[in-house]
C-alpha cells in the first residue's frame, strides 16, 4: 500500500446501530484519508478524488466533497546515517536479519523536513512486530521490541561522530 494511493474511511456520520430503523436515511457523511505515494501531487490527487465522488453519485443523490488538507508523499533514499542505523539494528537484533519495508511514505512531516533541510536524511524506524496490529483498536507492542529498538538507537547515537 505504500507505493500507490490508498483511500481509507476514517470517520462516518450515520445513524447508530442502537435505535436505528429500517428507513432510508436523509443524510450521511464521511471523512476520507487519501494517502499518496512519493511523486504524486497530493492536491491533484485530492481534486481527482472529489471529481470521482461527484461523478459517481447515484441519480437523485446530492454529494458534496472537498479537500481539507494535503501532505506530500516521501521516499527515504538512504545514505550513511541509514546504513549506520541498519548496522545498529543488526547488532541489537542479532542473529535475526534486518529488512526494509516500505511504509510511512505519507507522513507529511517527512516531506516537509526534506524540503526545509536540503540533504537531510530522514530515518523511519517503527516499533512493531508481526502481532502488533499497528493503528488498530487492539494495537500493542511486545516489550522486547521496545528493548531492541532502544538498544539499536543507543548503538547508533554512540557511533555518531562528535563535532
Amino acid at each position: 500500500m505504500w507505493a500507490r494511493p490508498a483511500l481509507t474511511v476514517v470517520g462516518i456520520d450515520a445513524p447508530a446501530v442502537a435505535g436505528s430503523s429500517p428507513s432510508v436515511q436523509a443524510r450521511a457523511g464521511a471523512a476520507l484519508n487519501l494517502r499518496v505515494p512519493p511523486g504524486v501531487d497530493p492536491a491533484t490527487a485530492g481534486e481527482l478524488l472529489v471529481a470521482h465522488l461527484l461523478r459517481r453519485a447515484p441519480a437523485g443523490v446530492e454529494v458534496t466533497a472537498r479537500v481539507t488538507g494535503v501532505g506530500a508523499g516521501f521516499r527515504a533514499l538512504g545514505g550513511p546515517s541509514s546504513s549506520a542505523f541498519r548496522a545498529a539494528l543488526a547488532e541489537s537484533y542479532h542473529p535475526a536479519p534486518v529488512g526494509s519495508l516500505g511504509g510511512g511514505g505519507s507522513i507529511p512531516l517527512c516531506a516537509t523536513l526534506e524540503r526545509a533541510i536540503p540533504g537531510v536524511e530522514v530515518i523511519l524506524a517503527g516499533v512493531s512486530e508481526p502481532t502488533a496490529n499497528v493503528h488498530a483498536p487492539d494495537e500493542s507492542v511486545d516489550p522486547s521490541e521496545i528493548e531492541h529498538m532502544a538498544l539499536a538507537e543507543a548503538i547508533f547515537l554512540a557511533a555518531l561522530p562528535t563535532r
